[in-house]
């Protein structure tokens, strides 16, 4: 069973049509325990760090017992963001920690948020096997992810050259909406 995880930060929608032309059924989930059955998950996300870290207070704990189980796990927008230690957008608000590191503003001298088409550099990645570089992806976002190690798979110029993928294991993150950007999407 795939778990989409529903609390309250995310266009659940689109993320189901997305898996469903690919064939797949997702299983809205709302409560942690109902994690337990879930041999995938992903974890959208739109909005405020803070907030979404609120809301996912209840979900920290089997979320990271099931990683550590190797169960994979995709994170889309803030997905990718929460995943990481902190962010600018929240001092002193505490991220899941699956990847060390932690979310920036990106500078005044870009127009913010970065909204609209992109293309992507993909790296070494098991995520992005069907990606060509040049590749356009969706993103609206104000803050972009600063990990820690080598675990980033793909990045994107926006007045800054950020990771818009990073994977880890069986932990993969995407800055972008996979299940808003057309054919490329699907094949992530």
């Amino acid at each position: 069973m795939i778990a989409l995880i529903d609390y309250g930060a995310g266009n659940l929608k689109s993320i189901s049509n997305a898996c469903g032309k690919l064939g797949e059924k997702v299983e809205l989930v709302t409560k942690a325990d109902q994690l337990e059955k879930a041999d995938k998950i992903i974890l959208p996300g739109v909005g405020n760090f803070g907030p979404a870290m609120k809301s996912l207070e209840g979900f920290r704990e089997v979320l990271l017992e099931k990683i550590e189980k190797g169960v994979p796990f995709l994170g889309l927008c803030l997905g990718i963001q929460v995943i990481l230690e902190g962010s600018e957008e929240s001092p002193g608000v505490r991220g899941l920690g699956i990847i060390k590191g932690t979310c920036k503003r990106f500078p005044s001298s870009v127009k913010i948020p970065h909204m609209g088409w992109n293309s992507i550099k993909p790296g070494e990645s098991k995520l992005l096997g069907g990606i060509k570089p040049g590749d356009y992806f969706y993103f609206v976002h104000s803050y972009y992810p600063v990990p820690e190690g080598n675990v980033v798979a793909a990045t994107t110029d926006y007045g800054v050259e950020f990771p818009s993928v990073i994977e880890r294991d069986s932990v993969f993150a995407t800055q972008f909406h996979p299940e808003k950007s057309g054919e490329p999407g699907l094949r992530v």
